[in-house]
């Protein structure tokens, strides 16, 4: 079993337990995990309820909130069936004791948490396990930036019977505010930067060197995606997985030093999606093979705090058509993979690279595909083109492959694309190649001049001297002497 299936299903079944745990999430990403107090549950004739985070199956849990608040979850659970009705809701606990006065944080103030649908639950005699309740917690002016506060939601129960121990009613996070995190804003309408990283061979820590000479330093790219990992068929499981090479484990594993730096800077990070020279492919899944394939990619993107995946149609074999998993490959196919994506993170952005028959004006559900598909960036030398529901602003205007054209960044080609009200600009294989090697190396200053040119002419800005280059898996930044 891959490492984030062993985490997300130890959180399944950590709140089927009453597991209180520490995670780190940008609304929610594990890191660290508790103990369990299994007292508490010796008896198992007693109805005892207990309150866990949705994502993370967590009841202590530590977010990054900027000042675009953000949307967390929460979840009650009986031991058993309660064989009756049972009435619970949630609260904020203003009474929630913190340990010693130096450990004191303060209280998130509680005008600044909504329930969205409501604080009451109702869970049927046959249910161990209640409906998610919604919140959104807003950023703003009544927050101190800098500061970290302290959350407590706390479950109760109204019905007689049921018991909710102390120690387990209550989901307690930790909110580290910072409104600086959000340093990608150029515009409400300016051209947003999608940077397509071989991490094969390239630090994405790479990218936090291209910010704009402007007073609030706003970071040049708005999307850095990491190419790529793989979906592949397991033969003797009889499933389609997504795979992740080596080298883009080792950014996962390494989460907090090279994917949780761009994104406290606003960068989104979106994990790339590529089929592997075998008969599983992004266009030929049918529903099912949809269905579990969506579920894997979604957990995930949960357990690394990703912010979206990229679905790249290549590289994939004929299916076995025998197989219940495949259908034949097709565009609607790539639609209904993106739908199911979609369904299971809605938070997150589901990009599609317009090659190959992606995707397509297909309604998937009932649903058109510019409810589940928010970008579409083109092949080189093209422009997106917007499918059923979309429009050009979810479009790149261009696609540049700087390894092969490292010049082809020019302040009359962003002009075109701004011009032309495309919302995004595609670069892509940024430090790509071999760094050993004079003849990658000798692109390196003409792609740092294209994102110079590029930035000019999308924003009137150029580029602050690039200083430092990162190499692979390293974290230490060495003179850029290219």
């Amino acid at each position: 079993m891959n490492r984030y299936s062993l985490i997300h299903t130890f959180f399944v079944l950590a709140a089927a337990l009453g597991v209180s745990a520490g995670v780190l999430s940008s609304c929610a990403d594990t890191l660290e995990v508790g103990t369990l107090d299994s007292g508490t549950y010796t008896d198992a004739d007693r109805l005892t309820g207990y309150a866990y985070d949705t994502a993370s199956g967590a009841s202590s849990n530590v977010i990054e909130l900027t000042a675009d608040g953000c949307d967390i979850s929460l979840s009650a659970g009986l031991n058993r069936c309660p064989e009756k009705g049972v009435d619970l809701k949630f609260v904020y606990d203003s009474g929630y004791q913190q340990g010693t006065p130096s450990e004191t944080l303060p209280l998130f103030p509680e005008t600044m948490v909504t329930f969205v649908d409501g604080q009451d639950i109702l869970m049927a005699p046959d249910e161990k396990r209640s409906a998610d309740i919604r919140v959104h917690l807003n950023g703003g002016q009544d927050l101190v930036d800098g500061t970290t506060y302290v959350l407590p939601l706390k479950v109760v129960s109204s019905t007689e019977g049921v018991t909710i121990p102390e120690s387990f009613s209550r989901c307690v996070y930790t909110i580290e505010y910072r409104t600086s995190y959000s340093n990608t804003y150029k515009g409400d309408d300016a051209v947003s930067m999608v940077l397509f990283l071989e991490v094969n061979g390239t630090n994405p820590l790479n990218a936090l060197e291209f910010v704009l000479d402007n007073e609030e330093e706003t970071m040049f790219f708005d999307y850095v995606v990491m190419f790529s990992a793989n979906i592949n068929y397991d033969a003797d499981a009889g499933r389609a997985y997504l795979y992740c090479n080596p080298n883009v484990q080792y950014l996962l594993d390494h989460n907090e030093e090279f994917i949780q730096p761009l994104r406290k800077r606003g960068i989104k990070v979106i994990l790339g999606l590529l089929g592997n020279h075998d008969q599983s492919g992004l266009t030929q899944l049918s529903d099912v093979g949809a269905r579990d394939f969506a579920k894997e990619v979604a957990a995930v993107c949960e357990a690394y705090s990703l912010d979206g995946v990229n679905l790249d149609n290549e590289w994939s074999e004929s299916p076995d058509l025998g197989n219940p998993l495949f259908a034949p490959a097709g565009p609607e196919r790539g639609n209904r993979l993106c739908y199911e994506i979609k369904k299971l993170m809605p938070d997150k952005c589901v990009m599609v690279y317009q090659y190959n028959s992606i995707a397509g004006d297909f309604v998937i559900d009932g649903v058109e595909p510019g409810k589940f598909i928010d970008i579409a960036v083109p092949d080189y030398g093209a422009a997106g083109q917007p499918y059923q529901g979309m429009t050009i602003r979810q479009c790149a205007g261009t696609a540049i492959n700087l390894m092969d054209a490292p010049k082809g960044g020019t302040e009359f080609n962003a002009r075109s694309v701004k011009d032309g009200g495309y919302g995004y600009y595609m670069m892509y294989a940024l430090y790509g190649g071999d760094v050993t090697k004079k003849e990658s190396t000798d692109k390196y200053p003409q792609q740092v001049e294209s994102c110079n040119n590029v930035s000019y002419g999308l924003y009137g800005v150029r580029l602050k001297p690039v200083e430092h280059f990162y190499h692979k898996n390293s974290t230490e930044p060495v003179a850029f002497a290219f």
